[in-house]
């Protein structure tokens, strides 16, 4: 019973962390991530969850691709910006190095990887 309370907050760090709207996710992408976290999920319990995550406010909007939560702090070319600034100008008493990776530890996972790869 437990779990099934855990699953809105999964859901909804998912959209948070995984999709824009370049980036929708399907249900079954997400139940997929979930599952893959080793707890079980379904493409209806996704939906379900997604339905009541969207009467309490949350900006998530629906695509033919899929969901994704709208209205992030910022942008991509915004981060991108940040993250130049930050690589390319070096402070005394401040390390650049550090502060860019406690930076990616806040942006999203979609950026990271994309960036990396």
């Amino acid at each position: 019973m437990a779990m099934k309370k855990h699953l809105i907050v999964l859901i909804l760090r998912i959209l948070e962390t995984h999709s824009d709207i370049n980036h929708p996710l399907s249900q079954i992408k997400i139940a997929d991530m979930i599952s893959a976290a080793e707890y079980p999920c379904d493409r209806k319990t996704v939906g379900r969850n997604i339905r009541d995550l969207v009467a309490l406010g949350y900006p998530i909007v629906k695509t033919p691709k899929g969901f994704y939560m709208d209205g992030k702090a910022f942008s991509r070319a915004e981060i991108d910006f940040i993250m130049e600034l930050i690589q390319t100008n070096e402070r005394e008493g401040i390390d650049t190095r550090a502060l860019a990776k406690r930076l990616r530890s806040v942006l999203d996972r979609y950026y990271i990887r994309r960036k990396r790869g």
